[in-house]
This record gives structure tokens, sequence and C-alpha cells, in this order.
């Protein structure tokens, strides 16, 4: 008995021990301050970096301290360009940046952000498409070490500010446009040449001439960009991508999968607020300034109908043949193609190979 006695307590005592340290580790999790640093391609002082702002000040304060988000604009850690490589290494920690940017590491990324000649124009379009492909998407990053969390920001479709006016397709002939991503083969096929330049470059090659149209994002940011400074003429909608993904939530996959779960619940929790900032700000922005830009005289235009239909025919052309650099670009096409389908664009979808199953 006496030794059987003695067997229970070392159990109990070890048990004790146990659970001890399991609550000190739990402890000493909870204790833990992760500090992060986030990038995104939207130039500090901008409406659309504010929400960027929003997102990190949300995630502090939800979770008292324990994870510090501190946010960096346009071009101030490092390039923009710079930033896939930035977060894969663990250079910085997050990203709210546009996909469209990382063609050169996936042309994935590039189908995927930019639909040429995409008649999706409004926020409840672009935001169903992305959660459809939300699995292809977070395979794509996954492969590259970069944690997918979805679309942020859905832009509204961009405009085309422009030097002089481009009133038919016939005119995008011979022209320097500034576009990224599989826009630059859209613009391409149209006959003009595409320049890559980021947000703080646009000013400077529209205002000295080195560029004679630049897609940027929408009225709003534009205006705060000082690109009205530059251009009297302004194509709406640009027709290059339709409204679609301004901004990815990336996450470095090591830091991510080291974060406590209830932490990981936050920045989830502060992704949909600014979705939710996205949808009551980005159109109504665009509409205002857009009615302020015409009180001081800015010419829009807007092409003919028989034109939009050809620059539609011409980007589905463009997206077809992007899709042959990869299964997953086909794949990606396909659901696309479907989405339009569901949505009432039938005359897109089956240009685009559609075919009902």
């Amino acid at each position: 008995m006496k030794k059987i006695s003695v067997f229970v307590a070392l159990v109990l005592v070890f048990a004790f021990c146990f659970v001890t340290i399991g609550d000190f580790s739990k402890a000493e999790a909870a204790d833990k301050v992760y500090k992060w640093r986030l990038v995104t391609h939207s130039m500090v002082g901008t409406y659309r970096f504010k929400h960027v702002e929003a997102f990190a000040e949300m995630v502090n304060k939800a979770s008292g301290g324990r994870l510090v988000i501190e946010p960096y604009g346009a071009g101030v850690l490092f390039p923009v360009f710079d930033s896939f490589d930035a977060i894969k290494d663990g250079v910085v920690e997050m990203g709210l940046i546009f996909s469209a940017y990382w063609t050169g590491k996936d042309p994935f990324f590039g189908i995927f952000a930019t639909r040429p000649g995409s008649p999706l124009l409004t926020y409840h379009e672009g935001m169903y498409l992305d959660q459809r492909a939300f699995p292809l998407v977070e395979k794509a990053y996954a492969k590259h070490g970069i944690t997918y969390l979805g679309t942020t920001d859905c832009s509204v479709p961009e405009i085309l500010m422009m030097r002089t006016p481009i009133r038919t397709l016939e005119e995008f002939k011979g022209k320097q446009i500034r576009s990224s991503g599989l826009g630059a083969q859209f613009y391409t096929a149209l006959g003009a040449s595409a320049v890559s330049l980021s947000a703080p470059e646009i000013y400077t090659a529209l205002q000295t001439g080195t560029i004679d149209a630049a897609e940027w994002t929408e009225w709003k940011e534009n205006e705060e960009m000082g690109l009205l400074e530059v251009t009297k003429f302004v194509m709406d909608p640009a027709h290059h991508g339709g409204t679609n993904e301004d901004k990815a939530l990336t996450v470095n996959a090591a830091k991510w999968a080291e974060l406590p779960d209830d932490l990981k619940a936050i920045v989830l929790a502060a992704r949909d607020h600014m979705r939710y900032l996205s949808a009551i700000t980005n159109y109504s922005e665009a509409a205002k300034t857009k009615q302020e830009w015409l009180a001081k005289g800015v010419d829009i235009v807007t092409l003919p109908e028989e034109d939009v239909v050809k620059i539609r025919e011409i980007g589905a052309n463009v997206l077809k043949e992007w899709a042959k650099k990869s299964p997953e670009c086909q794949e990606y096409l396909e659901l696309y193609a479907e989405v339009l389908n569901e949505l009432g664009y039938t005359r897109e979808a089956a240009t685009l190979g559609y075919k009902a199953k």
C-alpha cells in the first residue's frame, strides 16, 4: 500500500508540473508582443493609405498591443516592386499590395489581378469573383512561402489619365501608357507601348511627357496624387481591368504560422473592416471627385460602343493567350468565364470559351 501511495503521489506531482508548465506556456504566449511591419503600394496621405492605417490600428487595439503592425506607404522602406521578396524572406511580415505586380514571379498573378476588357464594374461583382477564386490564389502564393488572406480593397474601375485625348480604338496606336501586369499586354495589343512605373513616378512622367497616359486607380486617389495638374483628359472607364483587387492581404508564411489563433482571428476581423471601408468609400469618393473634376473643366472621354465591343474581344484574346502559360492560369480563366455567365455577361463569357455544363 505504501508503494502504491508513493506511486500515486509521484503521478500527481508530475501531473501538477505538467499542468503548471502548460499554463505557464499559455501565459507566456499571451504576454508575447509581436511587432510587424506592413508595406503597401498606396502613397502616404491618400485615402487608400488611410484604409491601411485603419487596418493596422484595429489590429493594434483589438489585440491589446500584443500584435503591433506599423504600416509603410509606397517606396518608404524600399521600392514597391521589391515587396514580394521582402515578405517572402521575412524582411517585412505583411503586405497590402496589388497582386498584378507579381506577374514576373508567376503568370497566375497577372490573369487573376488584371482582366482586360472586363465588364465587371461594381464592388460586389469584383469581391464575388475574388472569393470564388480564393483557393486558387491561396495556392499560388503558398508556392512562394507567402500566406494569402484575401482581397481587402476592391478597386473602382480604373480611369486613364491622358495628356492628349484618345477618343477611338485607332488612336491608341503609338501611345506610351503607364500600366502593369497583364494590362501591359492589353495596351500592346491595342497598338500602344506599355511603361511600368510605381505610384511616385507617375506624376513626373506625365508632366515631362515621358508617357502620354497612365492608369493608376480612380478619381479620388488620382486627385490626391495631383494627376489632374498634369493631364486634361480622362477616359472613364479605362477598359483595362474592370473592378478588381486593389490590395491582397499577404503574410510571411512562417510568421503567420507562429501567430496565436486569437491574434489570427483579429487580423481577419481587421481585414473585413477594411473591406467595409472599401465598400462604403471607394465608389462614393470616386463619384464625388468626378463631379469636382467636371466643374474644373476636365474632358471626359467615352469610347464609341462599337470600339468597346472590339476592346472587350481584344481583352478576351489577351486573356486566352495568357492562360496558356500554366494550368493554373487556364483554371482561373475557366472560373472567370463561369462567373461572368452567372452574373449575366453571357456574350463576354462565351468569348472566353464558356460552355454551359
